[in-house]
């Protein structure tokens, strides 16, 4: 096999010369356009010798099924490199589908979709086909299915394929070496990747809740293995248990097996998540879903967490805008869709600023990505919005603001060049509304920072003893 295989490689350009010129000829004498049609045949000889190295990586079960791979391959050899990154995308986002299924897609759902309306008409393998692709991959990323590393390869990916695939006009060029670097993206982070560590732990908690009796002496264990998780994983994990527990027909044996590790998880996970689950039996209370309120107020109580039912109706609304606004800033035509979110999030903002506790995290940290973009611009519709609000920050927000410098969303699109100069120019914004030295200490090193150094400012001691020593 290795030895035809230069031969094979060898006739395979040369039947590309062939068709690329029989194809210009043909446009031409069908009188189409023949420039910027096909990409040459130069760059689809770098995608065709590169691509043994990297199927190599797929196992021989995956490859038998893998339709839009030979698609892929076939826009390829053709010269359409925006179909095939289309064709790509497609394989990558069908496979993730089946990972969510057969790793638990309870827990996924649990953990992915907030609204309790929306989560009751998606159930089903079939129905994750209702999910945002952004929505997938983030997903995977929160709950484990994937890595953060391989998020923010695929969030860049995603971005490409909107706005430089055959997804929809466009008049992008790719070269052939960035097709290949994503096509091996995509096999390395998914299609020859399953999920290991610690989502594996989850996944047996997640199993033995749902189908052992546990007692008293089995929770000592269980929280040590939960000490070890990472954030992301509990506070996927709290979710998935606070959706579980406040099903009705959850069985009497499940739900007690809940409370025992509850505890646990909710000490563990982050203040958003404990925010989320109070915000929920609000939800709960609106919509008069009686047997869920009971259950939540139930949950809530078991883990001393009453504390964090919101006072206000207003956070309420304001979460459920900023889902709209974050769902469409991430989905189809967003520069069209996010003025209105924007409109009716104004009208909940005082001319101070002040926001309820309950959601400041998640306002500030939608309303800053909307307001850097998302590599391709701001929403020019809504753009007056975002600053005007913006403006009415002050030192709580701000030292959020510094916050989101750990948050994976925000530095998947720090990899843009034109969002960390946006990042940058508000933080040199934010240096001169404040008298807070040790906030102005760190705007100051955000503003001045080189791009690159924005991803890895988290990492440094000195910047990290700073933010933990800010109070406000």
């Amino acid at each position: 096999m290795n030895q035809q295989l230069p031969m094979l490689k060898q006739t395979v350009e040369e039947e590309i010369t062939d068709l690329s010129e029989g194809l210009h000829n043909y446009l031409a004498y069908l009188g189409l356009p023949t420039e910027n049609v096909l990409i040459e045949p130069e760059e689809r000889r770098v995608v065709i010798n590169n691509l043994p190295s990297i199927i190599d990586r797929v196992q021989p079960e995956f490859k038998e099924n893998a339709v839009y791979i030979s698609k892929f391959i076939a826009a390829c050899g053709i010269g359409l490199f925006d179909a095939a990154l289309n064709m790509l995308w497609n394989e990558t986002v069908a496979n993730l589908r089946r990972k969510v299924a057969q790793f638990d897609i309870d827990y996924f759902l649990n953990s992915v979709v907030t609204d309790s309306k929306r989560r009751a008409s998606i159930r089903t393998e079939d129905d994750l086909k209702k999910l945002d692709e952004w929505e997938l991959i983030k997903g995977c990323k929160d709950t484990g299915i994937i890595s953060e590393i391989g998020f923010k390869h695929l969030d860049y990916i995603r971005d490409m394929r909107n706005h430089a695939s055959a997804a929809h006009p466009n008049h992008n060029d790719i070269d052939g070496l960035q097709l290949s670097s994503w096509l091996q993206t995509c096999i390395k982070e998914v299609l020859a990747k399953e999920p290991e560590g610690p989502v594996l732990e989850v996944k047996r908690l997640l199993n033995n809740l749902r189908c052992n009796v546990l007692s008293q002496n089995d929770v000592a264990p269980i929280e040590s293995n939960i000490q070890k998780l990472p954030i992301d994983l509990v506070d996927s994990t709290i979710r998935a248990v606070f959706g579980m527990y406040t099903q009705p027909d959850t069985d009497s044996t499940v739900r007690q097996n809940l409370r025992y590790i509850s505890p646990s998880l909710w000490s563990s996970c982050s203040k958003q998540s404990k925010h989320e689950a109070g915000l929920k039996y609000a939800v709960f209370s609106a919509n008069a879903e009686v047997d869920r309120k009971r259950l939540a107020h139930e949950f809530l109580s078991s883990v001393d967490g009453l504390s964090f039912l919101p006072h206000e109706q207003r956070a309420i609304d304001m979460n459920q805008i900023l889902d709209g606004l974050f769902a469409a800033h991430n989905g189809w035509n967003n520069f069209y869709n996010e003025p209105p979110h924007a409109r009716m999030l104004i009208s909940y903002v005082p001319g101070n600023g002040d926001v309820p506790e309950a959601v400041l995290e998640k306002y500030v940290k939608v309303l800053v990505l909307c307001r850097i973009g998302n590599g391709f611009g701001i929403s020019s519709g809504a753009y007056d919005y975002y600053d005007e609000l913006v403006n009415r920050f002050s030192d709580k927000h701000f030292l959020v603001f510094l916050k989101l410098l750990w948050d994976s969303d925000v530095l998947s699109r720090l990899q843009f060049s034109s969002c960390a100069n946006n990042y940058k120019h508000l933080a040199d914004g934010f240096y001169q509304k404040t008298a807070n030295i040790k906030l102005k200490t760190g705007l100051e090193a955000i503003s001045k920072a080189q791009n690159a150094a924005l991803l890895n400012a988290n990492t440094k001691t000195k910047f990290i003893d700073l933010i933990n020593s800010i109070s406000v």
